[in-house]
Parts: C-alpha cells; sequence; structure tokens
C-alpha cells in the first residue's frame, strides 16, 4: 500500500513538472512570440536578425520614397531625403522583441496568450527632421493662401467688386498629413485648407449704402521694383474694403498686419535712417501716405503719423506716413455719426485709394504748404591719395534738408470753416562728399628727389 502510494506522488509530481515546463516554456523562446505584426505584416515565430532584415529592407525603400504634395493645379514635390525621413528600425525591433519578455512571469505568460488569440500591432515608426518640413510648410503656406478679399467699390469705375473667400492652410495638420503619405506610400498628398470668409459681401455693400467719395488721392510707382509694386498690391487687398464705424479707430498696423513672407509681402529696399537697406515689406508706406492724403482730405482727424526721415517722390513734402510693425503706426478716427469705408485699387502704375461715406461731403478740404525751409546740405571732406594737392572732386553732390508746415483749410461754400496745422516736419538733408587731393604732383615729387 505504501509503495503504491509512493508511486502516486512520484506520478503526480512528474506530471506537475511536466505541466510547469510546458506552461513556462514559451518564456525561453528564442523568437517572436506568435500574434506579433508590424504595421499589419506577421513576424511572429521570426527570430529576431530576421525581423531585423526585414526591417532594412523597408528602410531602404522608405528612403526612396517620392511624394507630390498638391492644392488645386499647385503642385509641390517633396522625397524622404528632403525631411531626412528614416524609419526608426531600431525602437520597432526592440517593441517587437521585448513583447511578452517583460514583467512578472504570469503577466509575460498572459501577454503571450492575448497575442496569440488577438495579436499584438507594433505600428510603423519613423523619424525625421521637423525643422525640414517646418519650413517646407511655410513655402506651401505662401503659395497657396489667399487674404479674403472684402466687397467693395471701385473708387475709379463706381462698380461693387464682389468678395472673395480666403484660404488659409492648416499647418498643424499638415505636417501629419504629409508623414502618413510616406508611410502609407501615397504619391500624392494634398495639402489640409481651410476657407476663410470676407467681413464684407455685397449684400453688406448694399445695405449699408456706403458710395459717396470723400477724400480721394492717387499716387504712382511708375518703373517700380517688382517685389515693391507686389508688397504694394498686398497691403492694397488688406486695408480695402475696410468699413470704420462711427468713433472707431483705424490702424494701418492692425489691418495689414506684419509684414513677413509667410504673409506674401516679398523682399525689397526700405528707407530706413535715411539710407535704402534690403527688407520685407518695401512699398508698403505708400499705400499709408496715399491714405493718409485721402483721410486729411475727407477731414478726418488723424492721431498718429510719421514722416520718413528724407522726401519721397511720389507723395508732395510733408503728405508722407511712414509706418513700421510694431514701432511706427498710422492711425485716425471716424469721427462722423456714420460707417466709412476705406477702398483702394491698383490700376496699372497707379494706386488709388479714396474714403467713402453714405452722404456726401457737405465740405471742401485742400492742404496748403507752409512755412518752408530749405537745409543745404552739409559738407563733408575726404582726403584721397589719387587726387593731386589742391585738387578737389565732388563725390556726391548731397541733397538738402527741408522743414515744412502743412496746413488743412476747410471750407463750405466757398467760406473758411477752419484753417489748421496738420503737421510740422523736418527732413534731413544729405552730405556733399568732397574729396580733397593728397599725392604729391609729378614736380614735387623731383624737387624732393623722388
Amino acid at each position: 500500500m505504501k509503495k503504491w502510494r509512493g508511486k502516486v506522488v512520484i506520478l503526480t509530481a512528474m506530471f506537475a513538472l511536466t505541466g510547469i515546463c510546458f506552461l513556462v516554456y514559451p518564456l525561453f523562446s528564442p523568437r517572436v512570440y506568435a500574434g506579433v505584426t508590424i504595421e499589419g505584416v506577421a513576424v511572429g515565430g521570426h527570430r529576431q536578425d530576421e525581423v531585423a532584415q526585414l526591417l532594412e529592407v523597408w528602410r531602404k525603400e522608405q528612403q526612396k520614397r517620392k511624394i507630390i504634395v498638391r492644392y488645386g493645379q499647385k503642385y509641390f514635390p517633396l522625397t524622404a531625403e528632403n525631411i531626412d525621413l528614416d524609419l526608426d528600425s531600431s525602437a520597432m525591433l526592440n517593441e517587437v522583441w521585448n513583447y511578452g519578455r517583460d514583467g512578472f512571469w504570469w503577466t509575460r505568460l498572459k501577454n503571450i496568450q492575448e497575442a496569440r488569440e488577438q495579436g499584438y500591432r507594433v505600428p510603423m515608426r519613423i523619424k525625421y527632421n521637423e525643422d525640414k518640413l517646418a519650413r517646407y510648410i511655410e513655402i506651401w503656406k505662401a503659395a497657396v493662401e489667399r487674404t479674403p478679399r472684402n466687397a467693395t467699390l471701385s473708387i475709379l469705375s463706381g462698380e461693387i467688386i464682389t468678395q472673395q473667400q480666403g484660404i488659409r492652410l492648416e499647418a498643424a495638420a499638415a505636417e501629419p498629413a504629409v508623414i502618413q503619405g510616406f508611410l502609407a506610400g501615397d504619391e500624392t498628398v494634398f495639402l489640409p485648407v481651410i476657407p476663410v470668409q470676407p467681413d464684407i459681401t455685397v449684400a453688406d455693400i448694399s445695405r449699408l449704402a456706403i458710395k459717396r467719395p470723400w477724400g480721394v488721392y492717387t499716387t504712382s510707382f511708375q518703373g517700380g521694383d517688382a517685389n515693391r509694386v507686389a508688397n504694394i498690391r498686398v497691403a492694397v487687398d488688406k486695408i480695402n474694403g475696410t468699413v470704420i464705424s462711427p468713433g472707431e479707430t483705424f490702424s494701418f498696423n492692425d489691418i495689414v498686419g506684419p509684414r513677413e513672407i509667410s504673409r506674401g509681402f516679398k523682399p525689397a529696399p526700405e528707407l530706413v535712417n535715411g539710407e535704402l537697406v534690403p527688407g520685407v515689406g518695401g512699398g508698403i508706406c505708400q499705400v499709408s501716405s496715399t491714405l493718409y492724403n485721402a483721410a486729411l482730405l475727407s477731414d478726418l482727424p488723424v492721431i498718429e503719423r510719421h514722416n520718413h526721415s528724407k522726401p519721397l517722390g511720389y507723395v508732395p513734402l510733408g503728405r508722407d506716413a511712414t509706418v513700421v510693425f510694431g514701432v511706427l503706426d498710422f492711425k485716425f478716427i471716424n469721427d462722423t455719426l456714420a460707417p466709412i469705408m476705406i477702398v483702394a485699387e491698383v490700376q496699372e502704375d497707379k494706386l488709388c485709394v479714396g474714403i467713402l461715406g453714405k452722404t456726401k461731403l457737405d465740405k471742401s478740404v485742400e492742404l496748403v504748404s507752409a512755412q518752408k525751409k530749405t537745409i543745404p546740405p552739409p559738407e563733408l571732406k575726404r582726403e584721397d591719395d589719387q587726387l593731386y594737392l589742391g585738387e578737389t572732386e565732388v563725390e556726391n553732390p548731397g541733397k538738402p534738408g527741408y522743414e515744412i508746415t502743412i496746413m488743412r483749410v476747410v471750407r463750405h461754400k466757398g467760406q473758411e470753416l477752419r484753417r489748421e496745422t496738420v503737421s510740422k516736419d523736418n527732413y534731413l538733408p544729405e552730405n556733399k562728399i568732397i574729396k580733397i587731393g593728397t599725392q604729391l604732383p609729378p614736380f614735387a615729387k623731383k624737387a624732393n628727389g623722388g
């Protein structure tokens, strides 16, 4: 009896040990566990080095991929190399291999069983240069975005100009769309954009009934730099159709916004401290200056305006308005009892800006120059060893500076109602540069034994 019981104990122990071995055997498998996939491709049952080889093949294929980023009829080619896009092979291999190998043995067994029954998917992981992709997105943004255009009245023809819907690129959505395009092997990725509605429509124009011209002013940019002209057009589109309510202050900088390439502005020379220097948005001041004259001729109070350091060719002396975003602004107030509208348009080489009201302006406005004083250019002498002693040469004739006062004269039916000082401006002269010779003449050299 005792022998029989001993045999039972031994057999039970053997069965238990066999069961335990059978249970824990998967914990020591030299292969990826069954049910594990990479982006839907089964890798269970493969050795770690075999999975690494598969990932390397995918990696080389991914590095060769090209896509076309598209909006409408605009196409932008992009390669994986352009943004340093690469598969994160090590991260995927580690996740594939370590699944079912982390944690306590019972947790591992549970995970192994779940993978066998339900599957375990490792997503395709990639890495790329975010800064490079962001720069491409900025380029696409500048190419496809369009500022909404308000409905307005043409100051030249009197016709209503229909509003135009704007377009804005969703930059935050563009990045994952591009990356997903590479992962999926898509040939074309469509840029995500959203429409931007204009503030003023044709219906608003009809309802507001703002159609009487008040102050209108025109300047010319004939023969101007192409980028400068493009900047003028961008600024015109931004101010055109702006409605200013009674008591509201118009700010040029608030409406036009930062002068950035991403917002449609182009590099063009700007006048800074009396010198033309490279910048973005050159030409904007012609728009602000033209609008300034229209506001003055509409008898509206100007609360901020700054003159340039030197005279300009497109407006009379004392009637310019320089603007620098965040620093110098041009502002005026609608001090009337009804809304007014800014209209601006470009035709050929002319910029025309006007202010419209509901009723005809019942007065005339004249701008008069007074107390103009010319400041001769200072002489600046420079020694020049290419000229002989006693010789002089004018390198730069210089330009005079000016002091000038602008008056606004307001009349009603020929009767003067008001005469007021609008501005007192100073314009810096440009130095006259004279070269003075320092070289000894030939006869003097001989006399000195030269």
